[in-house]
């Protein structure tokens, strides 16, 4: 318990350039921006008004009816907001070979109002090497952009070395609503695939067409490979399954042969 908290609270991370906008009212503890994000868990974001990486206005609730991937980031930064972009990126290509392509979508949010215009953020995407096409760079004015932060349970502020803020990736639902938290930059793949895969997949969907059924077949065979660190479609459940059906049609067929072999044996005469 106690390594998991560390783990946890080490979330808040720095940011490594200087940072011109006000901070939110919200503590400096890495306990207390845990808590602010654990809280909002459940909660469905609301609808904000913000400009993708052309300068397209485009309010979030456009992107419901597919699940959500949002990583909340500012292109100054140096090392942690670029380290966690990657990483979300490795996680996004892994969910998609397992998941399909177009099975979710990803939002970068610059959340530096003052430095993260859509140039900037197109920019900082091309560094990244992202491809746009179903992952989008969002900027917001600084109301906006706290009111998000709010709803996301986000937590930053200004430092004189940058931004101190917490190293969050969100998951919403179809319907916008946080689903899963995932910290750290660093995070392993299976913390931002798992979920996706629950929302893509349906693990409560109700088996009602052939689609949902394939997709149940699909939930329980598609595993993470720690050796090769990516998903695979495990046909060896298949041959489980397979097999533990033939073993109990075996025990069927012995069972009606001996009882079958019984009923012909003649009774023996009683004296």
């Amino acid at each position: 318990m106690m390594r998991a908290t560390v783990l946890i609270l080490s979330a808040i991370l720095l940011g490594g350039a200087f940072g011109s906008q006000a901070a939110p009212s919200v503590s400096a503890t890495a306990e207390e921006a845990l808590k602010r994000s654990r809280a909002v868990e459940g909660n469905v974001v609301g609808s904000h008004q913000l400009l993708d990486q052309d300068g397209q206005p485009v309010d979030i609730t456009r992107y419901r009816g597919k699940p959500v991937v949002i990583s909340m980031i500012y292109t100054a930064c140096d090392h942690t907001c670029p380290v966690t972009t990657q990483n979300v990126a490795r996680a996004v290509a892994g969910a998609r070979k397992a998941l399909g392509k177009d099975s979710f979508q990803v939002l970068s949010i610059g959340f530096d109002t003052v430095r993260d215009t859509p140039e900037a953020l197109k920019v900082y995407a091309k560094q990244q090497g992202i491809d746009t096409g179903g992952w989008s760079f969002l900027a917001g004015n600084p109301a906006t952009m706290e009111a998000l932060a709010g709803d996301l349970g986000f937590s930053w502020y200004v430092t004189s070395r940058g931004f101190d803020h917490i190293a969050q990736t969100t998951v919403l639902d179809g319907q916008g609503r946080i689903y899963r938290q995932v910290y750290g930059e660093n995070f392993e793949l299976p913390l931002l695939v798992e979920p996706l895969k629950d929302l893509v997949l349906g693990r409560a969907a109700a088996l009602t067409s052939i689609q949902s059924i394939s997709d149940r077949v699909r939930f329980f065979c598609t595993v993470y490979d720690p050796h090769s660190d990516a998903y695979r479609f495990d046909y060896g459940i298949f041959f489980s399954i397979g097999s533990g059906f033939l073993a109990v049609l075996t025990i069927i067929w012995m069972t009606i042969r001996m009882w079958r072999d019984s009923k012909r044996t003649p009774r023996q005469p009683t004296a």
